[in-house]
């Protein structure tokens, strides 16, 4: 049971403890920094269809480290995790930051494009930019995948994708 003080929050000392769980054993790393770029994703993703809601939100997006994402964070364990970050092995580190710059890179050219398709009164066709969006957000997918296995398996190498898994377990026959 969880430790909980006499006002009945949790006990700081244990949430400290609970939040070392953000970050994933087999490399170091806390997956819950991938939702800045999950989030970029999405609104790239369905930016054709939920015009003009989302290009304010889509053209605010801007990268941010690691470091920066948890001294900033809120979440218990913040701090932990930057310590197990720093901790990593230099070649390991720069390995996972080689791949965020990628994500980045692939986040700030989709925007740039969306942005050469915004009108002077700032409203973007849907026809204009829906097929290059499918694209520039299935090769972000895909990186992202890529750098969601670093973070769950480290330097193992990955022995089947999370989505081949399951369109295999789908088609497979009822026992």
């Amino acid at each position: 049971m969880d430790a909980l003080t006499n006002d009945g929050s949790m006990d700081a000392g244990d949430l400290e403890a609970r939040a070392a769980d953000l970050v994933n054993p087999a490399s170091g790393i806390a997956n819950d920094y991938l939702n800045h770029f999950n989030e970029v994703l999405l609104l790239i993703e369905n930016l054709p269809v939920m015009l003009p809601e989302m290009v304010d939100e889509i053209l605010g997006w801007t990268p941010i480290s690691y470091r920066e994402y948890f001294q900033k964070s809120r979440l218990p364990g913040s701090a932990k995790a930057l310590q197990i970050y720093d901790s990593l092995d230099a070649d390991f580190r720069a390995y996972f930051e080689r791949e965020i710059e990628g994500l980045n890179r692939l986040a700030l050219e989709s925007i740039d494009v969306i942005k050469h398709h915004r009108a002077e009164d700032g409203s973007i066709d849907p026809d204009a930019v829906s097929d290059y969006c499918e694209r520039a957000s299935a090769t972000m997918r895909k990186s992202l995948e890529h750098t969601a296995d670093i973070v769950n398996n480290g330097r193992k190498a990955v022995v089947e994708a999370a989505q081949s898994m399951a369109d295999r377990l789908l088609v497979a026959p009822a026992a």
